[in-house]
């Protein structure tokens, strides 16, 4: 390619790359709706295309066919003809010779020294007319062997043969004109366009209303998300009446929306019922530092019994910071669990004897504490016994009596944690494991998180949890556990 045509060639590219590239990103960056409607209109378009390339060339071909049908026809015909002359050439009659044409076939016979001996139709156009008017390149339905010319806007079909004709040698022309079909396909093309352009925009209003329609759910989607974003936590997203993907979507968004509720209501309850339990020792502590500021060590007893209430109450604190630590691990999935073999008579019998030495004023007793290993993680099953242990002594009045038993049953131990303290109300037994929950009770202290720790802890070993309890005469928890 010379250098001076390189340049110009690649610039072109260039420039069509760039223009692409601008289209891409504004196709990228434009709506979705605006996407859809494009590939909706493009879709139709090749579709229109399509439809409209098989009428017009099947049409086309069909108005065109019968002409050429009709000359080769004529041609035929005519050989015949020269073939039965051959043989007597008495039999030549001048109109003998028009015979083989079909109705609108004109024949014209020349010698090679020019002269025309047969021509059907004198009016018709000359040989250096349709010469100079021969269209290059021809129709793509036309005959190979056939030339077309266009004249005054009429198609003229010529094949030609050689043929001796009364011993001189002969080129046979023949004519056939359309311009009917011309006309007819010049309409067609006309409507075809129309109804294009037509068709094209239909398509892009319909497409365009159409994928506003559908995609009005998620617009509200983003509007209710808009909402939320700004504190609007109450607010859900109308289900669709249709059972589509988008009721799908808007149910699933609603159902998301309720547990994020969900999930905020309950921080700010944990918030809430943390700040609650917390105050009460804080307050506690508070009030014992500002009399020991006060007074100092001038009363000894004043002093002991306030350095015992802030030494109680930050343990109070401390258990309720580690059991709602724990909670908190528990709820994000990083409680570790380390599960071995363990001895499940040992762990009963070192959490009863922890209980005995927190607990002087009750009585504990070990009645059954049979042998069986289970799998678990050590510290959590010992720290959930010594929960419902110290449960047990909490709503047991001083002198009352705790009851434990331990035994096989089938391929589970049942181990029964047994008070005749003050017992749970019936319609209470549901909450006990909630957290914070508390029975009303001012003489019993306690955060209402222990149970749930105990709950979180059994539910990871597969242990089952069963509460019997009556108000003024105590209450049994029972624990199935699994042995290996």
């Amino acid at each position: 390619m010379p250098k001076d045509f390189a340049i110009p060639a690649r610039r072109s590219a260039g420039n069509f790359f760039s223009a692409a590239e601008k289209i891409r990103q504004i196709f990228h960056n434009a709506e979705i709706s605006t996407k859809i409607t494009a590939v909706y209109a493009i879709c139709f378009l090749i579709l229109l295309a399509i439809i409209n390339a098989v009428m017009y060339f099947g049409i086309f071909k069909t108005l065109y066919d019968p002409a050429e049908h009709t000359i080769k026809y004529s041609m035929e015909q005519t050989k015949i003809l020269l073939a039965n002359l051959a043989q007597d050439i008495s039999a030549y009659d001048p109109d003998a010779i028009r015979k083989p044409l079909v109705a609108g076939v004109v024949l014209r016979v020349v010698k090679d020294s020019g002269e025309m001996p047969i021509n059907t139709d004198e009016n018709y156009l000359s040989l250096k007319d349709f010469e100079e008017n021969i269209l290059k390149p021809a129709p793509i339905f036309a005959d190979n062997d056939m030339d077309v010319a266009e004249i005054n806007g009429a198609l003229v079909y010529r094949a030609q043969m050689e043929d001796t004709f009364f011993g001189e040698h002969c080129t046979f022309y023949f004519f056939r004109t359309i311009t009917s079909q011309k006309f007819l396909l010049e309409d067609l093309e006309r409507i075809l366009l129309a109804l294009d352009v037509f068709g094209i925009i239909f398509a892009v209003i319909i497409g365009k209303s159409m994928s506003r329609r559908i995609l009005k759910p998620i617009k509200t989607m983003t509007q209710h998300a808009q909402n939320i974003a700004y504190g609007q936590m109450d607010d859900r997203i109308a289900i669709p009446p249709a059972n589509d993907e988008l009721t799908a979507l808007a149910k699933t968004f609603n159902d998301m929306l309720d547990r994020i509720q969900g999930g905020i209501d309950a921080q700010k309850k944990f918030v809430l019922d943390a700040s609650h339990e917390l105050i009460n020792p804080a307050t506690a502590i508070l009030n014992g530092v500002n009399y020991l500021k006060r007074y100092g060590s001038k009363d000894k007893d004043s002093f002991n019994e306030n350095v015992d209430i802030i030494f109680s109450e930050i343990q109070s604190i401390g258990d309720i910071l580690q059991n709602m630590l724990f909670l908190a691990r528990t709820d994000h999935n990083r409680q570790p669990l380390i599960k071995t073999n363990l001895e499940m008579a040992d762990l009963v019998e070192y959490a009863v004897d922890m209980t005995r030495v927190a607990t002087q004023n009750h009585r504990v007793e070990l009645l059954e504490n049979d042998e069986a290993t289970i799998f678990g993680d050590e510290n959590t099953i010992r720290q959930m016994l010594l929960i419902f242990l110290d449960n047990a002594a909490k709503f047991t009045p001083a002198g009352g009596k705790i009851v434990v038993n331990s035994f096989l049953d089938g391929k589970n131990i049942r181990l029964s944690i047994a008070d005749n303290g003050i017992g749970i109300a019936p319609e209470n037994l549901g909450k006990i494991f909630d957290r914070f929950f508390k029975v009303a009770n001012e003489n019993v202290d306690g955060s209402g998180l222990g149970l749930s720790v105990a709950k979180w802890i059994a539910e990871r070993h597969g242990i089952k949890i069963g509460v019997e309890s009556e108000l003024g005469k105590g209450s049994t928890f029972t624990l199935t556990i699994p042995t290996i």
